[in-house]
């Protein structure tokens, strides 16, 4: 057959790979197309994980707390805290080792099959790399989604002809544990084929809350939901800092966020890694 696109990856094809990795079409498909998010369990290695945590202990000085006019609790009484949450970037063009260990996330083989299901291959990153740390006493964040009653043509969950569609898509790698009462992540199932909007009731976290999920999962775990997904973020409780490493990817057809990226950061990528990177 042809070569395919040059953005296109050489991995084996979705057919090929799922049943080795997951055992059963069935278990990728029938979990996001009902709950709108998977978890992948040890995406990183411990080696991985170290190199990523000890890249962000040498600039936790850089880290800057969003306080003040910045907050993102909105007034809510459930998710307001002491403090914000901290965001740092610019992890793609660390020096190394702790660039590469971060850049190496764009084509994580344990993570790409996946997204060629939900994103199709060809998947382009639409957002550049954030990370998110919280620490304890840090206030949440409102839920927000992009399902019902409108239509957001950057921002969908459809099924169409035997396969799922999907517009930005996150995938959240962890760098420390979450466990059950920590906080963090949060989302509600299912939500990316509602049809009506949340109440705001419910996005504040005051009332209904059984509907609402925390997502618990290991370092190393990534997980990867669709920006259709009602999804937040609780306050964070745990003694340590919460860590994420925030991607968001958009199928090979649409961009969100149009990005020219620098010739000095493609630079430092692989081959692969730059197809990602394809405007």
């Amino acid at each position: 057959p042809p070569p395919p696109p040059p953005f296109f990856f050489t991995q084996k094809t979705e057919y090929d790979i799922m049943p080795s990795l997951v055992g059963s079409e069935m278990c990728i498909r029938d979990s996001f197309d009902i709950n709108g998010y998977i978890v992948v369990r040890d995406a990183l290695s411990p080696d991985d994980i170290a190199l990523c945590n000890e890249g962000i202990d040498r600039r936790a000085d850089q880290i800057r707390e969003r306080t003040s006019e910045l907050s993102l609790s909105g007034g809510s009484t459930a998710l307001k805290g002491e403090t914000g949450r901290g965001d740092l970037g610019g992890a793609l063009m660390w020096e190394e080792p702790y660039g590469s260990a971060f850049r190496n996330m764009l084509v994580n083989p344990k993570v790409v099959p996946y997204l060629h299901e939900i994103l199709g291959e060809g998947f382009r990153l639409d957002h550049n790399l954030g990370i998110i740390t919280m620490r304890k006493g840090a206030e949440g964040h409102p839920l927000h989604g992009s399902s019902g009653p409108g239509f957001d043509r950057h921002q969908y969950y459809i099924y169409k002809d035997g396969k799922m569609h999907n517009g930005l898509t996150v995938a959240a790698y962890q760098l420390a544990d979450i466990n059950e009462g920590d906080g963090g992540l949060c989302l509600i199932p299912g939500s990316h084929k509602g049809n009506y909007s949340c109440p705001t009731t419910l996005r504040h976290a005051t009332e209904n809350t059984e509907f609402i999920k925390q997502i618990t999962c290991k370092a190393g775990d990534c997980i990867i939901f669709t920006e259709a997904t009602t999804h937040g973020t609780l306050p964070w409780t745990a003694n340590h800092d919460r860590r994420t490493a925030l991607f968001r990817f958009s199928p090979g057809n649409l961009a969100y966020v149009g990005h020219n990226w620098s010739e000095e950061m493609l630079g430092l990528m692989t081959s692969e890694q730059r197809k990602v990177c394809q405007p």
